[in-house]
Parts: C-alpha cells; structure tokens; sequence
C-alpha cells in the first residue's frame, strides 16, 4: 500500500487529459491500427490520473483485451498460463483459467505468453507461448474448445514461441501457423479445421491483418520465422479459402530473426518493415489481388512494434529513435531520440541520412524502444523503462504535453491499452527489490 500510495502521489503531481473511450477487444484495438478514436473534446479535458487497481502480472508480453466491462489478462505463474478475466473498473477478479505449460525461452527472455486475447461476442481465444489455443466462455470463462498445436502439426516453438496474436474474421480465427503450412484458419465455434495454406514460410511475431481491396477481403499475413537460410514474407490470400493471391518476400538475412512489425494498411496499400538491415517496403496490391512494389526505404525499420499512421505520415519507433515518414514517399522526415525532464531533444537525423547502430540504455528521462497507441489527436507512449507521456506528433515534429515515470523496470515492451476512461499498462518484468510485476490500470478516481 505504501508504495502504490507514493505512485499515486507523483501521478497527481502530473497532468493528463481525461478519456472516455470504447472496448479495447483485440491486439492492437478496435480496427488492429494500434488507435482509440473518440470525441476532441473528452480528450482536451484536462485531469490528472492515479492508480485505480493493479494486478500481479506473472510473466507475460501479452497486452490484456477488454469488452462488455470485463478485462482478459493472460499471463503465466510457475508451471501454469493463466487466463484471468477481471472487473475492468475494481480489478476484481470474476474467473480464472489455468493450464499447464512447460515453455522455455531460448533467449533467455520471460516464459510467459507473447500473444494478445481476441474477445468476439461471448467467447475468448487466447494462444499461449507453446501453442495452445483456447476458445474460453467470456461470461464464466469454460473451455469451449481447446487445440494444441504443437502436436496436432507436428511443428516446434521455433525461436520465440507461438507470439502471433490471433485474428477473427468472419466465423474464423486465423494464425500465422509457422513451419510447414504459413496459416491456418480454425471455426470459431468449435475448432475445427477450416483450411490450411501458403508455403514453408515460419511463423513470425507479427499479427494477421484483414483488408478490404476492390470490395473483396483479404488476408495478409507478414510470416518469418525459425529457418537456415531465412525466409519469409507477406501473404496475400483469401480468407474464407486460404487461396494465395500472391506473396513479396522480405526478411533479413540474419539467423536469429523474425519479422515482427505487423503490416500497416490503408486503401490498397500495405507498409511491412523489418529490423537487423533490412528497412521497409510499401506493396500496392493491384486488381488482380497481386502486389506491385511501390519504394523501398531505410527510414523506418521496426523492432517489433508496429508503427501508427495518421493523416499520411508513418509515427513508430525504430529500434530507441522515435521517426516520422512520409507515408506516400517513404522519405524520413525526422528521426530523434525522445526524453523528458531537463532533458532537450536530440534530432538524429532530419530527412535522411546514415544510421547510428548504437543504442543507449534509456535512463530515467529516456524511452529507449517505445511503443505508441493513438488517441484521438494525441499518441501515448510508453517507454520500455516504464516512462508514460502524452506527445502531440506531427511532420513538424514532437511535443511532449506531459508525463509520468509509472515505475523503473526493463522489457516494458507491451504498448498501452485504452479502454473507456481507462489506461491499461503492463510491467512487464518487476523494479529491483520488488516481488512481482504488475497491471497497472489507471484513470480519475470515480469516472462517470
């Protein structure tokens, strides 16, 4: 209690602006572009935040899920991943589902899930760390379903377990399976096979993303994972069948990779990037659902987290440098690396110019590699040190309105979760001296 009542102390100190927003369902949010819209005027309201519940964590990369009032928080204690399904606004716990999971990260990294809960009318499906996909009863939090993929493929965990969050389309749920099929579509009703397609490309760290091209929907999906030599690309595909469209390969060259960055869509255009020297590539798909390459750029190349578009420019974190692209060109428009405090930003380079390879520790003013989630007109971005601010981004560049160091733990690589008058945040690995990691959630106190 002493130390959430000092948190709470240097949150009132800080200024944010009050939210109001809707259900935060699957990776990504609502449209799975890493933004919550809502009204500018709810969002312009000043306030200050305090810590309204939090949660022990466990181990986990997985970003909690909310709908109907109800938050999914997946996570792993000891030999168990555990499905927990909470009071959104108390953090009461309603339901939890354990089983059991013998996952070892080769790494060295947390043991626990990577993947993000898909909610979708009443039921919940998670895929945990060693493959285990679970369709649970939202209301009572029953298995309904449950597949283990591992054995039921053949396939192996690769170099980071199973970390794809799954995505609903139609009545399917659909992963990037990995090894010797790139996807697999499951019935969202009972699990079973629907189709399985694509080549030996591995399963990756990124995420399915659904589109609407020439009135048709389409799949796509970013794959790369565990292979000698490397491999992997985006799928273009149709959803209902797994038929391929066409495929664009892209991945770098480096063993100990995958892709990670989940593409970024907007009409008939998709933005894939990856780390370890390779950069991005934006593919038009043409009429005929194949893709045509449009430019390649060094100026954004994502780590993992997937960069937010808005009003035509790209806005993400390439490797600890905060960059804007023009989303048309390709060209860097600015790059920086981002502090608070007394701290002045620091411009890398502005439209162009060579690579700095060395990243430094981000220290207490610093956010080192930051994830953003877009709200409204503001982007909130959480540092991997636990560094929260709110910046105003634009091609002129970026202004921080204010911000808050929530806690001092390294990995806090899960991006902020926006959920009616909420924020979610995940600490993912616990301070020095302290027991257990957390999810924080955090608001005005008695929100209407």
């Amino acid at each position: 209690m002493q130390n959430q009542s000092m948190l709470l102390i240097r949150l009132l100190m800080l200024i944010f602006p009050l939210m109001v927003f809707a259900d935060w369902p699957q990776f990504l949010g609502p449209n799975r572009d890493g933004k919550q819209l809502t009204s500018s005027s709810l969002s312009r309201c000043a306030d200050q935040l305090q810590v309204i519940w939090e949660s022990p964590r466990g181990e986990s990369y997985s970003a909690p899920s909310t709908a109907e009032g109800k938050l999914i928080h997946f996570y792993r204690a000891g030999n168990m991943e555990r499905v927990e399904c909470l009071d959104a606004e108390t953090g009461s716990q309603l339901w939890v589902n354990t089983f059991r999971t013998t996952y070892r990260d080769r790494f060295h990294y947390l043991n626990g899930p990577r993947s993000t809960p898909c909610i979708k009318d009443d039921r919940v499906y998670t895929l945990g760390a060693q493959g285990i996909l679970s369709c649970l009863q939202l209301e009572s939090g029953q298995v309904l379903w449950r597949r283990n993929l591992v054995a039921d493929y053949d396939i192996t965990t690769e170099f980071f377990g199973f970390a794809t969050s799954p995505l609903i389309e139609g009545d399917s749920i659909i992963i990037n399976l990995g090894m010797k099929k790139s996807m697999v579509a499951f019935d969202l009703l009972t699990g079973d096979d629907q189709w399985m397609a694509g080549e030996q490309w591995g399963r990756s760290y990124a995420s399915p993303m659904a589109a609407t091209v020439y009135g048709k929907r389409v799949l796509l999906v970013f794959a790369g994972g565990e292979s000698s030599p490397p491999v992997g690309g985006l799928i273009c595909a149709d959803p209902d069948t797994g038929t391929v469209h066409d495929r664009f390969a892209w991945r770098s060259p480096r063993h100990a990779s995958v892709n990670a960055s989940t593409p970024v869509v907007s009409s008939n255009r998709v933005f894939i990037s990856s780390s370890y020297d390779v950069g991005g590539v934006m593919l038009e798909i043409q009429p005929d659902l194949s893709f045509r390459e449009v430019y390649r750029t060094k100026a954004y190349s994502s780590h993992w987290a997937t960069p937010i578009l808005v009003d035509g420019y790209l806005y993400g974190f390439s490797n600890n440098k905060l960059v804007c692209m023009n989303w048309e060109t390709g060209e860097r428009i600015w790059r920086m690396v981002p502090k608070v405090g007394n701290a002045a930003f620091r411009t890398l380079e502005a439209r162009g110019g060579g690579a700095n390879r060395y990243r430094p520790p981000p220290g207490q003013d610093g956010f080192g590699i930051g994830n953003l989630t877009y709200v409204d007109d503001r982007f909130l971005c959480l540092g991997e040190n636990g560094l929260l601010a709110w910046m105003k981004l634009s091609p002129e560049g970026c202004e921080v309105i204010s911000w808050a160091r929530l806690f001092t733990a390294e990995q806090t690589w899960t991006a902020p979760v926006v959920s009616n008058d909420r924020i979610f945040i995940c600490q993912n690995l616990p301070e020095i001296g302290k027991k257990e990691a957390r999810l924080i959630c955090l608001g005005k106190p008695n929100a209407e």
